[in-house]
């Protein structure tokens, strides 16, 4: 399976709409989600996706021009990613991140080494959904509302945390208790 259809199913289990297109020299996927949309560009090792990234990326952006204009507010959440199948050396990772910092026209997404589900899953984790919900401990808010209001009055503190009328709490803060 190459990587256009590993990301291409992940997208889909993630619920975007994804479209494999064509251009002149380059085949993409094209992808929509409420809030976002892009494009996919895989490249056979690091070397291309650098040499060639920003011409191919140009095509597909030309292409998609009528379409980001009627997204709208979307447009503005547009990615474009970029993964070569091959992992990268120092030297090119370090290219990766400052074409990830080019912020020209889309946000991007540059990855080596995406070969497999787990690879391409850590390349598109910021667009998607949190995988494990946190596990929070019960908190008791009357002993951390206490903690964090350290400098009022015990008094008042007592009766916000007790329930008592707003007009009582009121009338403590006016007097100055």
């Amino acid at each position: 399976m190459n990587v256009l259809q590993i990301v291409s199913q992940q997208l889909k289990e993630a619920a975007y709409s994804v479209a494999a297109l064509e251009e002149p020299s380059v085949k993409y996927l094209a992808f929509e989600g409420d809030t976002v949309l892009g494009f996919v560009l895989a490249f056979p090792n690091t070397q291309s996706l650098i040499k060639n990234w920003r011409s191919h990326s140009q095509q597909v952006l030309k292409a998609a021009q009528f379409g980001l204009r009627r997204a709208e507010a979307k447009s503005w959440n547009a990615y474009l990613i970029l993964l070569a199948a091959e992992p990268a050396d120092y030297g090119a990772s370090i290219t990766l991140s400052a074409i990830e910092e080019d912020l020209t026209g889309t946000r991007k997404i540059a990855r080596a080494g995406v070969g497999n589900d787990e690879d391409a899953r850590a390349a598109l984790l910021p667009l998607l959904a949190i995988q494990n919900a946190p596990q929070l401990d019960a908190v008791d808010m009357a002993s951390e509302i206490r903690l964090r209001t350290s400098e009022l009055p015990t008094d008042l503190v007592d009766a916000f945390v007790g329930g008592a009328a707003d007009a009582a709490i009121l009338q403590m803060l006016e007097t100055g208790q």
